[in-house]
């Protein structure tokens, strides 16, 4: 909470996230900007796709987080997918704070799969909710410390090297606050990268996404592309106690067609693939949660499946002998046999919503409650409807 003194934010919208959601919301949010206080937003907006003055590509989050690095009770709204996110965090990093610290994140979900947003209680995407409650969710939320790790990659010269892959990891994304991953689940985001930059008008919805993916993962049912994951991929996890553990052989033995690197609770859009009786998970541990998956454990996840949970390390070693597909935070790629040492890179503070009321009369607000109200009740009666008509079903069949 914002400890009774006036909150600042800094809006950092991604407009091309969430197909015309993102154009609609920096309107909103430009629009309230405009007006003068108290209804107005004490603070800047900033479009982080709009050109450089200058001409030499997009504006980004660093122009704004300079603007207010002296700010005390600065919030950063970040607007977009998980990518966004993780583009202000690496921002971030790169600007000298005053005494008043890093500034705490929110997140409006504007991307497709947003499990961060989701792990932090934001949603899975953000609808029509009015701009004055957001911000007053913002003002009002939690801050808590979150652990990022970064991705120690050298290039070998064994193995089976791909063409078409590469030696390292774009220094954008060699630290990630999600997830990396190996195997058939970048294989199938490498695939949707690839096909989305071949055919970019194809993919203009969140539905026409998630179908894809749903089409490639029934694929690997069949074809299995990935089942001999673990015999091209040698992995050693040092736990809590310091203990180094090679986990290599148990991986194989499972017909691992995945190894999952998670950090927060959500994974693929919502799923939660890390079994909690295998040790409470958290966000700002010190430890990442190991996870195997197969080709089934894949197809199962969005359903309420879980992978195999091996373990919660600080660090983590692995070996590849040949090309295998990665994923970082959602950015897939392709990369020839390497070494890499997962670790503790440092902790961002982000913002968690936390349920509240309204405190304030506002038109706006209130239609916009009437609506869920009335949308939550009709849902109701329907699916009571539904419940009803099959109990008859079953009790004239009997």
């Amino acid at each position: 909470m914002a400890e009774g003194r006036e909150v600042t934010y800094l809006v950092l919208v991604n407009s091309k996230s969430g197909g015309q959601d993102g154009p609609q919301l920096l309107e909103k949010f430009r629009e309230m900007a405009s007006q003068p206080p108290p209804q107005g937003l004490k603070g800047e907006v900033v479009s982080l796709t709009d050109p450089r003055p200058d001409g030499t590509g997009v504006l980004g989050p660093r122009p704004g987080l300079e603007k207010f690095k002296g700010t005390r009770n600065l919030r950063v709204i970040a607007c977009g997918g998980d990518g966004t996110v993780g583009w202000v965090l690496s921002e971030i990093d790169n600007v000298i704070w005053s005494e008043h610290g890093k500034p705490p994140i929110a997140i409006i979900p504007l991307g497709t799969g947003n499990d961060l947003s989701r792990s932090l209680y934001w949603g899975g995407r953000y609808k029509d909710k009015p701009i004055q409650k957001v911000l007053h969710d913002v003002e009002m939320a939690n801050i808590e410390p979150m652990d990022r790790w970064k991705l120690d990659l050298t290039a070998t010269n064994d193995g089976e090297k791909h063409s078409k892959a590469r030696d390292d990891i774009p220094p954008q994304i060699r630290v990630f606050n999600n997830y990396f991953s190996l195997g058939i689940d970048a294989h199938i985001a490498l695939q949707f990268h690839n096909a989305r930059n071949a055919n970019s008008d194809k993919f203009t919805s969140r539905t026409r996404n998630l179908l894809f993916y749903g089409l490639e993962g029934g694929k690997d049912l069949v074809v299995h592309k990935w089942r001999h994951l673990m015999d091209n991929v040698k992995i050693v996890c040092t736990l809590l106690d310091g203990s180094r553990v090679d986990l290599t052989e148990r991986l194989r033995n499972y017909g691992a067609h995945a190894l999952l690197f998670l950090n927060i609770r959500s994974y693929s859009g919502g799923a939660r693939p890390w079994k909690q009786k295998s040790g409470a998970q958290s966000a700002n541990d010190g430890l990442v949660e190991v996870i195997a998956m197969d080709n089934v454990d894949l197809a199962l996840l969005n359903i309420g499946g879980t992978g195999e949970s091996v373990c919660q390390a600080k660090k983590v070693e692995i070996e590849t002998s040949r090309a295998v597909p990665m994923q970082v935070d959602g950015e897939p790629l392709l990369v020839n046999p390497f070494k890499m040492n997962i670790e503790f890179f440092n902790s961002a503070d982000m913002l968690t919503k936390k349920k509240t009321s309204y405190p304030y009369r506002d038109p706006e607000v209130e239609e916009w409650a009437a609506r869920k109200i009335q949308s939550s009740f009709k849902t109701y009666k329907n699916q009571k409807s539904i419940n009803s008509t099959s109990s008859a079903r079953v009790g004239q069949l009997s």
